[in-house]
């Protein structure tokens, strides 16, 4: 999602994140607050919405979802939940006729990982809120399944390499 060009109200930057609050493009009754990760982010994503334009409450929520790694998290699985409900159904039947590099670079999507995959990328956590939506036993799809656990597996496996390239780098 990108910040679109509506009145912004007010701007805020923390350390490497950037906020930003502008009317909200469907109802001018609330604001909508942004983000951006200089780090990680190219584009300002939505964070939030508050119902009225209140400058205190806002960086009041800026200053804790800053200074709360519990915060950040939470809200980053409440995302990860709302993309996998968008998924489209045709997206599996897509992967399963993909060849290994092009399967990798889908199931890095599907993850919703960046292009490195590190230690702190919960992937057992995003398989089971996939599989809460996709597996057999809840009305999901057994290839949908398969191809989540084949993701997880193969997405585990290069975390695993990463991080064991990165411990021998470290002992040199």
């Amino acid at each position: 999602m990108n910040c679109p060009d509506d009145e912004i109200l007010t701007e805020i930057a923390i350390d490497n994140y950037n906020f930003r609050v502008t009317w909200s493009a469907a109802s001018r009754d609330c604001c909508i607050l942004w983000i951006q990760d200089a780090d990680t982010m190219d584009q300002f994503e939505a964070l939030g919405r508050f119902s009225r334009f209140d400058k205190r409450s806002i960086l009041e929520f800026v200053v804790r979802y800053v200074t709360s790694q519990s915060l950040r998290e939470e809200i980053s699985k409440r995302r990860f939940a709302r993309y996998i409900e968008s998924l489209p159904p045709t997206f599996f039947q897509q992967v399963q006729y993909m060849g290994y590099h092009e399967k990798a670079a889908a199931f890095k999507n599907l993850y919703n990982l960046d292009s490195v995959i590190d230690e702190a990328a919960d992937l057992g956590w995003k398989r089971r809120c996939m599989a809460k939506k996709f597996h057999p036993d809840k009305g999901g799809d057994k290839r949908a399944m398969a191809l989540i656990n084949e993701g997880y597996e193969l997405l585990n496996a290069k975390k695993d390499n990463c991080s064991s390239k990165d411990g021998k780098n470290k002992r040199s």
